[in-house]
Formats: C-alpha cells, structure tokens, sequence
C-alpha cells in the first residue's frame, strides 16, 4: 500500500473519531443552526450597548460584544412592513405592503407568489419554527404561518396583544388571539401567563427537543416592548420585581418600560442557554434586532427611546428605521467589532440562505444583498444604498445613496426626541461584569475561542455611541424635501438641501426609478365577517383558502403607480 493510500485512510478514520463527538469537527460540516431573536418597537436607545445607563440589558449586550454590532442597520418604519421586508428579501412597495399595520379583520398579507426565507431554509433541509408574532396576513389559512414555510407557530396573527390575557382590541372588537398550528393542524392555545414567559418556554421547548442531525430555524417574534391594548398600558410581569430593580427612574412609565425590556433581556439570555445545553451553541447563529423605532408618542406610546435619534415609529427619520441590531455567531472569523457598513433588514433572506450553505444566484428579483461574507469574514459590502419607503398613499418617501439621506415626510412627529438621554447621575454605572457573567455571557464563554475582557467591552460600546448636540437648531423638514449628510450627521440636525441640489436631483431620481415596480396599496376595507364575535371571541381566519385579495390580484396583473 503507497503512503498516499495510508495518509488518506488515517485521515478518514480520524474525521470518523471526531464525528462521534458534537460540536467538534462535523459540526462545521453542517449547515448551522439559525436563531433570529425580533424586539418589537424597542428604541435605539434602550439597549445598552449603544451607551446609555438606564436600562441594563446584559444579555442582549453579551451577543453584541461577542459578535458583530451593526450600527447601521435600518429596517421599514413600521412592524409589518420590517417583518414583509425581513422574510421575503425585497423591499415592501414590491408587495403592496409598505403603508401601515395590518388591523385585525383586514384581509390582505405577503401575497403568495413570493416565496418566504423559512420557505427557502426548508429546501435547505432546515426544520422550521416561529414563536410570537406573525403579522404579515392570516385572513385565510393559506396566509399562515405554516403554510408560508414554518413547521410549528405558537404566537399571533394580529399587530398586538395583551401580555396577561391575549387579547387585541381594535375599537370596540376585542379577541383572543394565541394559537398553535403544526402542518395543517390549527389549535387555539388558551393560557394565562406572561406573553414573554410563554415566547421563552416555547423557545426553550424547541430548542430542548430539536433532532441535531438536521439544521434549525427558529424566529423568535417578541411582543415586548410593544405598549399594550391594556389599561395598563405596558404591563410588567412583577411589580414589586420592577420597583426594585428599576425604583432609580423615577418616571413611572418609562420605570414600567424598563422592566419589559429587562423580561425580553432575560429571554435572550435563556434562549442561549438552552443552545448551549443542547450543545448547539457551537454551530449557531443569533442574530439580534428591532424591527422599528420605539414610539415615543401617540397611539400605542410605549416610553421608549431613540434618543439621539430624530423622529419615532412611522416616520422615516433615522429614529423608526436606524434599528438596533447584532449578530454572534462562533462561525464569525472576527468577531467583537462594531460594523458601519450599510445593511437593509431585506439583505437577511440572501445573507441567511448564504450562511445556510444555499447559492445566493438561485434567488431571483430580491433587493437584499448576501453579506454574510461582510459579517463572517469582514469584506467590504456591495450595499450602497437603500430604498427606505415609498407612501404613494401619502407622498413621502425617503433614501439613502453614499453619504446622504433624502426624507420627504409627511408625518406629525418630525421632532428631536430628546429625553430618556439614558445618563444621570442617579443611574447605577454600567456594569461590564453583569454583561460577561449574564446567563448569555457565560454560555458564551464556554464555546469561544477568544477572550472577552472589560477593557474591550468599554471599547466597544464607546465606538457603538452615537453622540450629537444643538437639537434645538435642527432643521424642520415639515412639507419640504430635506438632505442630510447621514455619515457626519446621524441625527439629522442640519439640512443641506439648498446647498447641494444636485444631490437632491440625484437621490429623487433613485426613488424615483422605484416607482414602476411599486405595488399600490390595495387598502382593503376591514371585514365584518372576521370580527371575533362570529368566532366565541377569538381573532381567526375567515375567507377560503382559494380566495384572492387585491393585493395578489395587483401583483399578478402587474397594477402598479
């Protein structure tokens, strides 16, 4: 026998011993497990690993610092819209999805000629999972969860619910909306417990019974920290718990908002440790991210903060579409850095099915980029631009191309928002042990293969802040086109439109060159005969699986602006 022949056999006998113990050789020979974790109107403020002391959130932080902050990540300036852009790969307006939520009783959704990312994984040979929030249409089966590519779904089909008691009220409609489905078995899930506690269990569950021989998917959809249709209007798990912890804020709504963003912390925290206990932690990727801005004021306030940020939830200002986000992975060959390259929540579809060992050429007609090749091995990305939205229905619309942002506006929150700055002097300061000893910190520490020290935590959170002055000299942008230079003026203080008019020119024309792919809104009246009160209470599907909403008719028959 030639030495060749030996080499090659004690080779093969040697990747045989490894494959007998998981997490170690094989393990990067299968396509990694996929766990996306989706806080809903969380403020870029909140989390603090963008430089406030506020609110701790220690685990959220462990996954930031570990991986890949992306501090500019932007995302649609509303919850449907995100989610649309999220699981399709393409920007709403191709979809007639980029105006506002859907409402209970509406029947529209993602329409069903586009095929969704868990659709994608699951020809990959990935098992399929989504706890929490759906949102994107449920008016007939064929629009559920799992009949648009996830296995299981324990969650909801509206926008918002109660976290105690599960139930939306729109008006004078009030339905319980909690359900569980496997394939095509549907079944209400009637619970009383809190909404983020029953998200968790879920996670824990599937994570706990996962078969390892196959890849994973799992979307974890928060309610929190969305304001709630309660009285109350954000609903703490434990009062007492909350006055303890968070008694040094000393306004009671924002002390309330606190504690329903530490509950969502802890979560994450859970959720990592079961990947560890599962010995998944090794072959995993987390990514982390808000879906908008938080709503600072209005309907559904939640007292979150996007300070330094211009603007809230529905608006196209960078403090509803700038989304706080990180991704940890111990696939990432440089992890513990703060990225500023450009990248649309659209760009996850490609950049998932890329990690996912898919060709990025076999999909067609996206706006999302592959980058998983920007996170893991830090390229320089192809992005630069974004179409942020288009409202045929409201003539605003807004885009970033290199360094500038144009935002045509017609909201009624167009401000600086600039209380909940985070800092005082009564806050306790920021603790770099809590976020290495956190529950999610610690799992960490047991599969990387780097060291994290406190100096480069504070390093890292100090480059991840954004810092900006003279909000009481920002430009008002109210029915007018403004310009910002976004790159040296992040919190878009100073309008250059008159100034550089050849680069309004330039930006109108790319969104411009969107509008013969745009989608109307179909703007489908609200269906009485999907009011809970024709099902014992309860917010369900209603129309027949073949029925076709106008949005699917518009995107079929071409109806464009």
């Amino acid at each position: 026998m030639s030495l060749h022949n030996i080499s090659f056999i004690f080779i093969q006998i040697i990747l045989s011993v490894l494959c007998l113990y998981p997490g170690l050789a094989c393990a990067s020979q299968q396509p990694p497990n996929i766990v996306v974790i989706i806080a809903d109107d969380l403020g870029w403020n909140d989390v603090s690993f963008h430089g406030a002391d506020e609110i701790p959130t220690p685990n959220i932080d462990a996954l930031a610092y570990n991986g890949v902050i992306l501090n500019r990540h932007y995302v649609q300036p509303v919850c449907t819209p995100s989610r649309t852009a999220f699981l399709t790969g393409k920007y709403p307006i191709r979809t007639g999805m980029q105006g506002n939520p859907l409402k209970g009783a509406e029947p529209r959704g993602i329409p069903l000629s586009h095929t969704l990312l868990p659709e994608y994984l699951r020809k990959l040979g990935y098992t399929t999972h989504l706890v929490g929030k759906w949102h994107v249409g449920y008016h007939s089966t064929s629009y559920g969860p799992t009949r648009r590519g996830f296995d299981t779904f324990l969650g909801y089909y509206t926008g918002i619910i109660q976290y105690f008691n599960h139930t939306l009220q729109e008006e004078d409609r009030v339905g319980y909306d909690l359900h569980r489905s496997v394939s095509n078995n549907y079944t209400i899930e009637y619970r009383y417990d809190y909404m983020t506690d029953i998200i968790t269990e879920e996670a824990e569950k599937i994570i706990s019974s996962h078969d390892t021989a196959k890849p994973m998917f799992l979307q974890v959809a928060h309610l929190a920290p969305h304001s709630s249709t309660a009285e109350e209007i954000m609903e703490v798990r434990d009062w007492q718990e909350t006055n303890a912890t968070f008694g040094y804020i000393k306004d009671i709504n924002r002390r309330k908002y606190a504690s329903v963003l530490s509950t969502l912390d802890k979560s994450v925290g859970r959720v990592v440790e079961s990947l560890k206990r599962a010995n998944m932690l090794r072959n995993t990727i987390i990514l982390f991210m808000a879906d908008n801005g938080a709503q600072t004021e209005g309907k559904w306030k939640n007292f979150g903060s996007n300070y330094p940020l211009r603007g809230l939830k529905f608006t196209l200002f960078e403090g509803a579409i700038r989304g706080a986000a990180c991704i940890y992975s111990p696939l990432i060959d440089h992890p513990s850095r703060v990225s500023t390259q450009l990248f649309h929540i659209s760009d996850w579809l490609p950049t998932l099915y890329s990690a996912a060992g898919g060709n990025p050429n076999d999909l067609k007609q996206l706006d999302g980029i592959d980058q998983w090749s920007v996170i893991k091995s830090m390229n320089i990305s192809e992005r630069r631009s974004v179409l942020v939205n288009i409202r045929e229905d409201e003539n605003s619309e807004a885009a970033l191309v290199d360094d500038y942002k144009l935002v045509r506006d017609k909201s009624d929150y167009q401000k600086h928002y600039n209380y909940y700055s985070g800092n005082d002097a009564s806050y306790p300061k920021y603790n770099v042990t809590d976020v290495l000893a956190s529950p999610a910190g610690s799992a960490i520490a047991g599969v990387s293969t780097h060291m994290l020290t406190a100096n480069k935590i504070k390093k890292l959170r100090e480059e991840a802040t954004i810092i900006c002055k003279n909000f009481t000299n920002s430009s008002s942008c109210e029915n007018r086109t403004c310009l910002f230079n976004i790159y040296e003026d992040p919190c878009e203080i100073t309008d250059l439109s008159l100034q550089h008019p050849e680069v309004v020119e330039r930006l109108s024309v790319f969104i411009d060159s969107y509008k013969s792919v745009l989608v109307k809104q179909p703007h489908a009246p609200i269906d009485p005969a999907g009011f809970p009160c024709r099902f014992n209470n309860t917010w369900l599907p209603w129309l027949p699986d073949d029925y076709e909403p106008i949005s699917e008719m518009h995107f079929k028959n071409g109806v464009t602006s």
